[in-house]
């Protein structure tokens, strides 16, 4: 296996921005040269940046290093196994439609990653290999961003508060004005996929693929100490059950999106509650703390983290697992992560040189002066380069976006071009080397990129189509 390609690659587009930099004016208007020295300081400071990516990813790995020597998880995974077996196919294709529905309706792409390695768990156990459980998650999270109906990001114009705001409110449109269209791409988007999965299913049992991914034994969960009949797994169920309900709720932006302001209004009397002078919750749990919908303010990962934390603990006194081997286990699951935490911050130091210099405004500007103002295929091109070098959403929105809606006088087209960056950003995102959530998946099983692109080169160039069609749709509406 080609375990190094993705850093190869990461490697590669560093060596290319380097000369593009030589070539292109940046944000100043004048060449700025980008010295490999350079890339080196971006690589350190993108750990100072986006520290909080990388410590999530490390997080999520502990907590799966608690849960692992649990006993109940290994117990958990093998009676839903058993439990589904029969209709293994129809589960998956579930799976694929409920990680896209929780996508597209909530915004929320890499916090979900804290339920991958359980589902991917799962989805090995049933006999099926890497590649299915790599795009029936991570592939489906991305498919329901592409069909999103309430994705929002960090507003960059909102310089003294955080607002987050959606990519038709951000060019002036009402902020649900292409719902239609992303529902449409949302349905279309799953079909597609559950009929690429079920056919790759298919290919596997005939033996028709060159690549063998079938090798588990990283993942899974094999040794269980204790007695196996008396373990108790309802406590992980409503842990992750909780897990995904306060996930939901923090994250998604209901004050910005819905114009609800009950949460604040519950975190406002809440932190007000006195006993004389002494502030109750500001004293014993923390001033900081912010209310649900507000969480992204702290930083997406802060109360996540903050969160699988305290559950760890719980699962520490449930299961009686002693303070030495919760550290150790923590430990253990936190060192598989690290490779991933690296990878991560490479291809977040890929968006620091590119951002940093600037170059993508420029070559941004003289496309679309040369094209005439609006293009669609054009400004969709533009879209799924500027992504692959502005992997985060509010830096893509910063770097690429807004400087197409600069360039771009039109108005009218606004409101297209909003439907068509979310898209395009999220089917770059779906192939992209520089895509965190991509980088996390495969490192997480494993599966080199060259493969990955193999596998998946055909349902991208299907999805394309289907998306260009409903952009040249919208566009006649």
């Amino acid at each position: 296996m080609k375990k190094h390609s993705l850093l190869k690659i990461l490697g590669i587009i560093l060596l290319l921005i380097v000369i593009v930099t030589y070539c292109v004016a940046g944000r100043t208007g004048e060449i700025t040269y980008l010295g490999l020295g350079d890339v080196a300081v971006n690589y350190i400071q993108s750990f100072y940046y986006f520290f909080d990516t990388a410590l999530f990813v490390m997080v999520v790995g502990g907590f799966y290093g608690i849960l692992n020597k649990t006993g109940a998880y290994k117990k958990l995974l093998d009676n839903i196994v058993s439990k589904v077996k029969k209709h293994s196919k129809i589960f998956i294709f579930g799976i694929i439609v409920l990680f896209a529905l929780v996508s597209s309706l909530t915004g929320i792409s890499i916090p979900l990653f804290i339920f991958v390695p359980f589902v991917v768990s799962i989805i090995l156990l049933l006999g099926y290999d890497k590649l299915v459980a790599m795009v029936s998650t991570i592939g489906s999270i991305l498919v329901g961003f592409i069909g999103g109906i309430f994705v929002t990001f960090r507003d960059p114009n909102s310089y003294y508060s955080v607002y987050y705001t959606t990519f038709e409110e951000f060019v002036g449109a009402d902020k649900f004005s292409n719902w239609i269209f992303q529902l449409v791409l949302l349905i279309l988007g799953v079909a597609l996929l559950i009929f690429y999965v079920n056919r790759h299913i298919k290919n596997v049992e005939k033996k028709k693929v060159k690549y063998d991914l079938s090798d588990n034994s990283d993942v899974l969960i094999t040794e269980v100490k204790g007695n196996y009949k008396d373990i108790k797994t309802w406590p992980l169920i409503v842990i992750f059950a909780l897990i995904a309900i306060l996930l939901i709720l923090g994250l998604l932006p209901f004050a910005s999106l819905f114009n609800l302001s009950i949460f604040n209004d519950f975190h406002t009397w809440l932190t007000g509650l006195k006993i004389g002078e002494f502030a109750v919750f500001n004293s014993i749990i923390s001033a900081n703390f912010t209310a649900f919908g507000e969480w992204a303010s702290l930083g997406t990962y802060t109360m996540a983290m903050i969160m699988l934390a305290i559950f760890a603990i719980i699962i520490k006194f449930i299961y009686h697992i002693k303070f030495n081997d919760l550290i150790d286990d923590f430990v253990s699951g936190v060192k598989k992560m690290v490779p991933i935490a690296a990878l991560v911050t490479l291809a977040y130091a890929v968006l620091v040189c590119s951002y940093n210099n600037g170059f993508t405004e420029t070559l941004i500007n003289n496309i679309t002066d040369a094209v005439g103002g609006f293009n669609i295929v054009v400004d969709a091109l533009i879209t799924m380069v500027g992504s692959l070098l502005h992997t985060d959403l509010y830096y893509a929105a910063a770097g690429v976006f807004t400087p197409l809606i600069t360039a771009i006088t039109d108005e009218s087209v606004y409101q297209l071009l909003a439907l068509t960056f979310q898209s395009f950003y999220g089917l770059t995102m779906l192939i992209g080397p520089t895509s965190i959530l991509l980088i996390i998946g495969l490192r997480y099983l494993d599966i080199p990129y060259t493969t990955w692109i193999k596998f998946i080169w055909r349902f991208v160039l299907g999805l394309f189509l289907i998306i260009f069609v409903v952009l040249l749709i919208a566009s006649l509406i």
